[in-house]
């Protein structure tokens, strides 16, 4: 009799413990459903952004102006369609031009389950990504400092009087100013400058632009040995073949002059090397590297033709000064249309002057990087950029880049 009536009071108890939980258990089972479609959301939100933000960077490639960034933002809001059935969303999108940055966030809002008290004010989450452009045009025009031969000291890339440099699908980069005067045009893919940026440049520069580092500094420039292979060479006719090795002394061709490079690497060790009247040099797979210089030039009507090395140390270089030529590398000549490969004058100034003379102009592809730039009177420095065109590589730190194009930087 006494168990029974305990069994009775113990099921009532049962009942009612039972009765008090089930709400508290309902209530959390729905919390925890709740919270998981909450992670489920901003889950999405960051998926969302992520895309949108690789998308916006890859667009400001082609194109800086401000339609890039609404593309971006309307890109990433439609992502989000789905979720507008129980959520409110919010989308913005920036564009960092200096940095090559494209920042994405959305954030979304609703009511909860219990009323808006928990949380207070609803559930409001929110997602950002950045996404950077680390494939510029490609690089192929780089004034590594300020200083040297220019006029004001402050620009490592400098047109003058009517001169231009036309680099239509590279890139353009001073490491200081970079100045067009008043009647010249300079014509790239992309012009960037680290300082200010002045004249006729296409398309608008980026100003305040990061530095870029020499991409050659750590390359050995010394010449095999100190045996010289040949001696001061003076020419005013004929033609004349010339190994590769080192070249001391003097080297001048005037007159109808021809000299021959043979394949290989050609160390110029001396006071000079002058190209004037109608002379010619000429050679295929080879680089020319001067040394211990007082002067560099190539005027009047002289012939430079040159293709750059396709093998060994100075694959892709076609042109080299030594760290210690701080002169100028001067070219006036009308006819020195071909020259592939790399022109890199760590320490030295490449001057480009004449009358209405086109300069690499028939080359597949050139590169230019010098610590000063200079362009005078008519003549037109013609950077063409088609890789592909010819069997001379491009040395890495140059031309096109070879790591991923747009990354996800946070």
């Amino acid at each position: 009799m006494r168990l029974a009536r305990f069994r009775c009071c113990r099921s009532g108890a049962v009942g009612v413990l039972f009765g008090v939980l089930l709400p508290i258990l309902a209530m959390g089972a729905v919390g925890v459903a709740e919270l998981a479609e909450v992670m489920q959301a901003k889950a999405k939100l960051q998926r969302n952004v992520d895309a949108a933000a690789i998308q916006g960077a890859g667009e400001f490639g082609v194109d800086q102006s401000a339609a890039t960034t609404e593309r971006t933002r309307l890109y990433a809001d439609a992502m989000a369609e789905s979720l507008r059935l129980r959520w409110a969303v919010a989308t913005t999108a920036t564009v960092e031009a200096a940095s090559r940055t494209v920042t994405v966030r959305q954030s979304a809002n609703r009511a909860s389950f219990f009323g808006n008290l928990l949380p207070p004010g609803g559930w409001t989450i929110a997602a950002t990504a950045t996404a950077i452009r680390t494939a510029r045009k490609p690089l192929c025009v780089l004034g590594t400092r300020g200083g040297g031969p220019l006029d004001d000291g402050q620009d490592s890339i400098a047109l003058q009087a009517s001169s231009a440099i036309t680099a239509s699908d590279c890139l353009v980069q001073s490491n200081a100013n970079l100045t067009a005067g008043p009647g010249t045009v300079l014509s790239a893919g992309e012009a960037r400058a680290v300082g200010s940026a002045a004249g006729p440049i296409r398309p608008a520069p980026v100003t305040d632009a990061p530095p870029m580092a020499d991409p050659f500094a750590a390359m050995r420039l010394d010449a095999p040995s100190l045996l010289c292979d040949s001696l001061s060479l003076s020419l005013g006719s004929g033609t004349f073949r010339l190994e590769p090795g080192v070249h001391c002394g003097a080297i001048a061709l005037l007159g109808d002059a021809t000299i021959v490079l043979a394949p290989g690497d050609h160390y110029f060790v001396g006071p000079g090397l002058s190209v004037g009247g109608n002379a010619t040099i000429t050679g295929s797979d080879v680089v020319v590297i001067l040394k211990g210089l007082v002067t560099a030039q190539v005027t009047g009507s002289a012939v430079l033709q040159l293709e750059g090395r396709k093998s060994g140390p100075y694959a892709g270089f076609v042109l080299i000064t030594d760290r210690s030529y701080l002169g100028d590398v001067e070219i006036s000549t009308s006819n020195a249309r071909k020259l592939v490969g790399t022109i890199y004058l760590p320490n030295a100034s490449l001057t480009v002057s004449g009358a209405n003379n086109r300069i690499a102009d028939q080359s597949p592809w050139t590169v230019v990087v010098a610590r000063t730039i200079r362009t005078l009177g008519s003549a037109n420095l013609v950077i063409n950029a088609g890789y592909a065109a010819s069997s001379v590589p491009v040395p890495a730190g140059v031309g096109p880049q070879k790591d991923r194009p747009v990354r996800l930087s946070q």
